[in-house]
């Protein structure tokens, strides 16, 4: 089980290689202004690093829009439509699937859109609610307004139909199966660890920056503290660099 000196020993192997392993943030389900989404900027700002906000169209608010304005360091995203479950039961949750006409779905995309465009710093970049989405939305996204998708796992590829730009995060720090909290160091970093050294060993996309996934709403004292640390860590190293949403897709 993987402990900090571990993910320093990756890093250095990246450095020996004189290569730079790149991170990028992204924290999900933002609707509005709350102590634990204040407490998640706070830290973006005092660490200097870059979030991603993917923000539920239907539910967000005025207030929400007027706040992040200030905050230079946090970019919105797209979080589908209402974040709602379609799926019937026994299958897996999912906002965008094959239970729904594609109409409907499509017409949900396109307000949500024109919804996040009135958020400053706003990316043309879908995140799919729980990660997951069937691949015939795809090539309809465009048309949409939207340039990007983002779900979770290794890209297959960089470039998806219609020119469409794909970056996945790949570390999640919620035990969802379980406590509900943090999962715990050694199995994070394990997720961690295992994504960089894959893009070294070129067994996935090199290009793909490690993508760390939070959920503000669900954090307990150990995602906090995971999150402090892991950004002060690969901070302090020569070879690590996290990127901007913006730079993690289009850059």
């Amino acid at each position: 089980m993987s402990d900090w000196a571990d993910l320093m020993r990756e890093l250095d192997a990246w450095h020996e290689g004189g290569r730079c392993a790149t991170f990028w943030w992204r924290d999900d389900d933002a609707t509005r202004v709350t102590l634990e989404l204040e407490h998640l900027l706070d830290i973006a700002a005092a660490k200097a690093t870059p979030v991603a906000l993917a923000v539920i169209p239907s539910g967000a608010d005025d207030g929400l829009r007027r706040h992040l304005a200030s905050r230079r360091l946090a970019s919105v995203l797209q979080h589908g439509w209402s974040h709602a479950n379609h799926a019937p039961d026994g299958v897996r949750q999912e906002e965008f699937g094959l239970h729904r006409p594609l109409a409907i779905m499509l017409d949900e995309i396109v307000r949500g859109w024109r919804h996040i465009t009135t958020f400053a710093r706003a990316l043309p970049i879908f995140v799919a609610p729980w990660n997951r989405m069937e691949a015939h939305l795809l090539s309809h996204l465009g048309a949409c307004g939207l340039k990007a998708v983002s779900t979770l796992g290794p890209r297959p590829v960089a470039v998806a139909a219609n020119s469409l730009r794909q970056t996945n995060v790949h570390v999640d720090i919620i035990d969802w199966q379980g406590t509900r909290g943090f999962f715990g160091l050694a199995p994070v970093l394990d997720q961690v660890i295992s994504h960089l050294r894959a893009r070294r060993e070129g067994r996935v996309d090199a290009g793909e920056p490690t993508g760390l996934m939070t959920h503000h709403g669900f954090h307990d004292a150990g995602c906090w503290t995971f999150i402090e640390a892991i950004l002060d860590h690969t901070r302090a190293h020569p070879a690590a660099r996290w990127l901007s949403a913006e730079e993690a897709f289009f850059g």
